[in-house]
């Protein structure tokens, strides 16, 4: 089913909307050239309205919201399973996450203002373009593996692999259906914004002890989110902390680098301080 956008919307450009009721009818849509996937819609319709260039090539909304497969949180065996369709507000309030996952909890409760965390959704954080990512920060530290509904397969890929920077043509669109978690005992995840309340990371850290590894991934600092293999390197071998953060961060060009590197280095000793306790 196919219709205008409505009228309060009237500041955005003229798209085709379809809502598919199944994985496959999902699939076959977001398969249209210019289709783009819609979940919470809390970074995208902000960004159409705007004509940001990442929008550029959208001429579709596709409103996945019905696709149960990408509904709820479960815990099984050694692993969390979230659906995409997750809010962060549910992320933030969930036992299981707040216990076995707690560096995505806390991402999530920071992130955004409170009428936001309870539209933007897991997926959304995951795909939006942009260096700051609470949720993907968190995850990112956290050893997460997506699960992806792809030419009518699903398949599984480390989370550090799906990421990918702001795309030059339109990317062939991949349906994240959840993410799965290793169970983690010991993580942190710390933040710093120009203001309590909706307002993106100027820098996100996020730590967390996966088996005998100590992984660091940051926000703020590339086009996207990453895990800063040379910082968790140096922390483990005691070398330069603050070299490290130099030769694999590339903040943005708004004259606050050096700032960035800063607070990333006090939140990082933070975070430490919390998984080490």
């Amino acid at each position: 089913m196919l219709s205008r956008m409505g009228t309060a919307m009237s500041d955005l450009p003229t798209l085709r909307y379809s809502r598919p009721q199944s994985l496959d009818e999902a699939l076959a849509a977001i398969a249209r050239r210019g289709a783009c996937i819609y979940a919470g819609g809390t970074d995208l319709l902000v960004a159409l309205t705007e004509r940001r260039p990442w929008t550029r090539f959208v001429r579709e909304v596709v409103d996945i919201k019905a696709l149960e497969a990408a509904r709820g949180i479960t815990l099984a065996g050694a692993e969390l399973r979230i659906g995409a369709l997750v809010t962060a507000h549910e992320l933030a309030s969930h036992p299981g996450v707040r216990r076995h996952a707690a560096a995505l909890a806390e991402a999530a409760s920071l992130t955004s203002a409170p009428a936001l965390r309870r539209r933007g959704t897991l997926g959304g954080n995951l795909t939006t373009p942009h260096p700051a990512g609470d949720v993907t920060t968190a995850l990112l530290a956290l050893d997460a593996v997506v699960e992806v509904a792809d030419r009518g397969t699903v398949g599984a890929l480390p989370l550090t692999d799906f990421m990918t920077s702001q795309a030059q043509q339109w990317p062939r669109q991949r349906l994240i259906l959840a993410v799965r978690v290793p169970r983690c005992r010991r993580s942190a995840f710390e933040k710093v914004a120009a203001r309590a309340a909706f307002s993106r990371s100027l820098v996100a850290v996020a730590v967390a002890v996966v088996g005998r590894r100590l992984q660091v991934a940051l926000g703020g600092l590339r086009e996207r989110p990453f895990l800063a293999t040379e910082t968790s390197a140096a922390l483990q071998q005691r070398r330069s902390l603050a070299a490290a953060l130099a030769a694999e961060c590339r903040p943005p060009a708004d004259g606050l680098g050096l700032h960035r590197l800063h607070l990333a280095a006090a939140l990082i000793a933070r975070a430490l301080t919390q998984v080490r306790a």
